[in-house]
């Protein structure tokens, strides 16, 4: 390319720039067929669906343990079930069922016995009546029944109820999912007998770009749009775990359930038909309608999908209308191409 060339192409791009900042008069433009589109303004942004897992976070679950290992432990629920508080659950057996009860039983006469001493003898404390070894040692037995007592209470209180002196029947503490437990025991003379997710517990879980999880707002399922509670700081590779606020029951989700989700991301954008959207020297322009004329203005393209684009601009387009139809026609005579 010789230098007069290059000359000419410069000039030639300078001028079509200038070009696109020119106002329009909308009655220069003989029959061309106008039509316009409001801009609408939008607050978030949808990515292309991923794979979530409809769960819990870690501690969110009751964990019902047994203080005792029995001979035999039957279910009376399937697993996953939605619970209601005091449902019976699951069934125990064994001479080990009846030594609890047993110790139950004599650990709660302890504890009165002991309480009863304590309130009695506190009373004499204050009154300087007994020395401070005597209530020391009065104290020391008091709160150690305590201790052992509420240990045992604590498991009958889900006691649902007794069938016979070696069988007893396991109720939920509240409402919720009963799953049955992913380990057999958790320590020596201890079983894992189950654990029950509260209802509003479920959440959906997904990995989501480093880059992307900054300005993660929502997850959108089939059923519903979910907000998002917490993204996880501990990077794994190029993602981020993602967990949404709890879900309603509109969503019509189930717990273990793997799903495709769209996520939302936080932004301030304008949605116009891609119709609308032309090209001039390498810059994306739209032609906003104002009172008789067309004005040219600069946007940026941020997103897109089948029909729109999702476009940010120095110029505010809140509430505006925009060419939407015989935008090349009105593209060419920005460019010289047609009319006087």
């Amino acid at each position: 390319m010789n230098f007069q060339n290059i000359f000419f192409s410069a000039l030639t791009a300078l001028s079509l720039s200038l070009n696109a900042q020119e106002t329009l008069k909308i009655e220069d433009l003989g029959q061309l067929n106008l039509k316009y589109s409001s801009i609408v303004q939008v607050d978030s942004l949808a990515l292309r669906p991923i794979k979530a897992l409809v769960t819990h976070k870690t501690g969110e679950a009751f964990q019902l343990v047994a203080p005792f290992e029995p001979q035999r432990h039957e279910f009376l629920v399937k697993n996953g079930e939605q619970v209601k508080q005091g449902t019976a659950v699951m069934s125990l057996s064994g001479s080990e069922v009846h030594h609890f009860m047993e110790q139950f039983e004599s650990a709660k006469a302890l504890y009165d016995l002991a309480k009863s001493r304590y309130d009695l003898n506190k009373k004499l404390f204050k009154q300087k009546s007994i020395s401070n070894d005597k209530w020391l040692t009065i104290s020391q037995n008091y709160f150690e029944n305590k201790i052992e007592y509420g240990h045992y209470r604590h498991f009958n209180e889900l006691i649902h109820s007794i069938k016979s002196e070696d069988e007893i029947i396991i109720k939920s503490p509240l409402d919720g999912y009963f799953f049955y437990p992913d380990s057999e025991s958790i320590s020596a003379g201890e079983l894992k007998l189950g654990q029950v997710l509260p209802i509003n517990s479920l959440r959906v879980q997904a990995y989501i770009g480093v880059d992307d999880a900054k300005k993660l707002k929502s997850f959108e399922t089939q059923n519903c749009k979910i907000e998002i509670d917490e993204v996880s700081q501990v990077s794994e590779g190029y993602f981020l775990k993602a967990w949404s606020k709890p879900i309603s029951r509109q969503c019509k989700l189930s717990f273990g359930q793997t799903i495709r989700v769209i996520p939302h991301l936080a932004t301030s954008a304008f949605r116009v038909p891609k119709s609308s959207v032309f090209t001039i020297d390498r810059a994306t322009y739209i032609l906003l309608k104002q009172g008789l004329n067309l004005q040219p203005v600069a946007v940026d393209i941020m997103d897109s999908n089948d029909k729109v684009y999702f476009v940010d601009s120095a110029t505010d387009l809140h509430n505006k209308e925009v060419l939407s139809t015989s935008v090349a026609a009105v593209q060419g005579v920005l460019m010289g191409l047609g009319g006087e």
